[in-house]
Formats: C-alpha cells, sequence, structure tokens
C-alpha cells in the first residue's frame, strides 16, 4: 500500500512515505517551523520513491492534542491533498503516533507531549498481546498532577523518548473521514488565565 503518514503536533515533524516497495521517513525538531520545511520534505521523499501525490492510497494525519499552529499545518496539507486527489483520508490521536513505536511491546504507556504553562498533552495507553486499550484518552493537564498519579510500572514517553512505527500507525488508524471539509484538529486545551 502507498501512503503518508503526517504528524507536526509537538516539536518534532514525522512524516513517512511508502511506495509499498521502499520507505521515506523524516524526523525533524523544529520550534514553530515545521510550515517552512514540510512542503519540501514531502516533494523530496515522493521524488526519491519516484511518486506522484496521486498515486497515494491513503493518508493519516495527526489531528492532536498539540500545538495550536503545528495541528493545522499538517492537517492543512493531508486535507489539500485529499481533496485534491480523491485520496481516503484517516485521522489519529497525534499521541498514538509519537508512542506508535512502543506499541509492538506489551506494557503500559504514557504518553505526553509538551502544551504550556507547566501543562502537558497526555494519554495512557495498555498494550497486551498486540491489542491496545485506552486507559485515559487524550487529556490537557497540569505536568506535576500527571507525573504524581502515575502507577509504578508505567513507561512515561516523552519528547525525550518518542519512537515511531509507520506500520503501527497504518494498523491503528480506523477513523476514516467521510467530509474532510469538517474535520478539525483536536486542540484539547481550555483558555488558560
Amino acid at each position: 500500500m502507498k501512503y503518508l503518514i503526517l504528524d507536526t503536533s509537538s516539536n518534532y515533524l514525522y512524516l513517512f512515505l511508502t511506495n509499498g516497495e521502499k520507505d521515506y521517513s523524516v524526523v525533524l525538531e523544529g520550534r514553530n517551523n515545521h510550515s517552512e520545511k514540510i512542503m519540501d520534505l514531502i516533494s523530496d521523499g515522493l521524488n526519491k520513491l519516484n511518486m506522484e501525490v496521486g498515486s497515494l492510497e491513503r493518508i493519516i494525519c495527526g489531528i492532536g492534542p498539540g500545538s495550536y499552529t503545528g495541528l493545522r499545518v499538517a492537517l492543512t496539507i493531508c486535507k489539500m491533498f485529499s481533496w485534491a486527489k480523491d485520496i481516503p483520508l484517516y485521522t489519529i490521536s497525534s499521541l498514538d503516533i509519537l508512542g506508535s513505536g512502543y506499541f509492538n511491546n506489551d506494557g503500559t504507556y504514557a504518553i505526553t507531549n509538551t502544551a504550556k504553562r507547566d501543562y502537558i498533552y497526555s494519554k495512557i495507553i495498555k498494550v497486551n498481546g498486540g491489542k491496545l486499550e485506552t486507559l485515559q484518552d487524550d487529556k490537557f493537564i497540569l505536568k506535576e498532577e500527571f507525573i504524581d498519579n502515575l502507577d509504578k510500572g508505567i513507561t512515561l514517553i516523552t519528547e525525550d523518548n518518542y519512537k515511531y512505527d509507520a506500520k503501527v500507525i497504518l494498523e491503528i488508524a480506523k477513523n476514516k473521514v467521510d467530509n474532510i471539509h469538517e474535520v478539525e484538529p483536536n486542540y484539547l486545551r481550555e483558555a488558560l488565565s
């Protein structure tokens, strides 16, 4: 299958392209500058794989929670490609993308992404025999409160140890978008005073 995965919810831009035989993958750290590099990276990947956007069979986009601008960057590109080339679009929690490299091993994982003012976005996943169970859905919470209440034995995933696995992402991205014009990022964050 030929597909694209894109996530710009965190300080890391994650891009994965495959033509079914060869892969192109980029994890690039940035600070509010994903929009400056993303189209060149996509173009480079398509060229290296001898592909065109129209040959994609599926697009998978991380829709948050995460950076307000970052979420809009990836989602705008994915929606544009999906609409212009009639390619099925699937959405997935960005936290699932950031922790996907751990999901081949049994265990319980707390995945976090930095928010503002001592807050984080978090999710807790349990993996048992290859099956994923969400123990806590995407949440906006004070970092200290989240860390203090974590049970022992839970693997904490932060921007220091994100791992990506495109095959896992493809497998768990089941939310097919019916109307791309209605898809919005999962901002999750409430206004802070």
